[in-house]
């Protein structure tokens, strides 16, 4: 039967949104910051990253193995934990429990989403149609992330633990949406030797795939840090001390509001730009972006650079689209969650650890200059060993 499955992308599309609804993503750190300085909000944010690493190939064999639902039942419940903690707790070591929770329920998501997705599609043969549809989803989610940010913004100028009392709302609707998917006929395959862990690492001697995971290590650092330290950028914009923070939550919310509408409205071209200059060639294109960006911070301090951080969201819409695209067909079925999950865990392990050394570094300034040395390296890298497999 094709009706479940057919109210599966629907779903999906719900599922999404809610996942998108991340009210507390534009002040979070702003929050970490307010409550215990500069150095212990990056260590928060580096124990969020670090735990990831734990989770995320689990909860990847873990969606290859028992299935993509119930993966997605456990990151909604992995998530209400997380925003009931930060909503209700205190304390470093407490909120330090909660960015685990939180971590969790990311990478339970994290490729079993998308998977799900192809899963579903491929069932009902209409696998040529991931793409487009993914973008167009993708699209809508970015427009929920908007208005998201917005909304807690606005509650952050009110009380900065508000924004995750929406978001702990959100995460009960998406767990109720999750209890409504079917899972797809043949995603879940509990006996196939294929699908052991050492057989989806040796799916790395294809070039193209190494670089991909290399590629996702460099994306996760260079925008992480484009967007976590963006929020402290944007204080001393507005001409804020780190421990007196007073309208920075909704500028950075305006601006987080910003760059989820222009990855909107950007998602849609991903096909014509793979078309163009090939998956490699973008990916190698959108590298660019936060090296730009955390190189003009860097420099100066100025409203004027904020517009090139919204250009951030350009690769992140683009590349969460083009990356499972690329992985998808060249993965057998009961392999691609954990494929994907371990590109995640790899740029997370990274980014963790430069979270580690940044956090001993103290102030902003410098801090943004060893970012955007970062971005550099990571561009250079990508853009010379792309050329190779491109060209391979």
């Amino acid at each position: 039967m094709t009706a479940p499955l057919e109210r599966n992308l629907d779903r999906y599309r719900d599922l999404q949104r809610l996942s998108s609804a991340l009210f507390w993503l534009p002040t979070s750190v702003l929050f970490f910051i307010d409550e215990f300085g500069l150095g212990d909000a990056l260590r928060l944010q580096a124990i969020y990253y670090l735990a990831v690493v734990v989770f995320e190939v689990p909860s990847g064999r873990l969606s290859d193995r028992a299935g993509r639902v119930l993966t997605l039942r456990l990151a909604a419940g992995w998530w209400i934990v997380a925003n009931a903690m930060f909503f209700l707790g205190s304390g470093f070591w407490m909120l330090a429990v909660a960015q685990v929770f939180l971590a969790g329920g990311f990478a339970f998501v994290s490729g079993t989403d998308v998977t799900l997705h192809f899963d579903t599609l491929e069932a009902l043969n209409r696998a040529g149609e991931f793409e487009s549809r993914e973008a167009t989803i993708r699209r809508g989610s970015l427009a929920v992330l908007a208005g998201a940010c917005l909304v807690g913004g606005g509650l952050a100028l009110i009380d900065l633990r508000l924004p995750f009392g929406a978001a702990l709302v959100a995460a009960v609707a998406q767990l109720v949406v999750t209890l409504k998917l079917t899972e797809p006929a043949g995603a879940v395959q509990k006996h196939e030797s294929g699908a052991s862990l050492l057989s989806v690492v040796g799916r790395l001697r294809n070039r193209l795939l190494a670089w991909i995971t290399l590629y996702v290590l460099g994306e996760v650092i260079a925008v992480h840090l484009t967007s976590e330290l963006g929020a402290a950028y944007v204080a001393q914009v507005v001409g804020e001390a780190l421990d007196e923070i007073d309208k920075a939550p909704m500028v950075n919310a305006v601006l987080a509001a910003l760059v989820a509408l222009t990855g909107a409205s950007v998602v849609r071209l991903v096909t014509p730009l793979r078309e163009r200059i090939g998956a490699v060639g973008a990916l190698v294109l959108m590298a660019a972006i936060p090296a730009i960006a955390l190189s003009a911070m860097a420099t100066v301090i100025s409203a004027v650079i904020l517009p090139l951080i919204l250009f951030r969201s350009v690769q992140t819409a683009i590349v969460s689209v083009l990356v499972p695209a690329v992985v998808a067909p060249r993965v057998a079925r009961n392999q691609r969650a954990t494929f994907l999950s371990m590109t995640s865990l790899v740029g997370r392990l990274g980014y963790g650890a430069v979270l580690l050394l940044f956090g001993t570094i103290g102030g902003i300034g410098e801090t943004l200059e060893w970012a955007a040395f970062t971005a550099i390296v990571v561009f250079v890298v990508v853009a010379a060993t792309g050329w190779i497999v491109r060209h391979d």
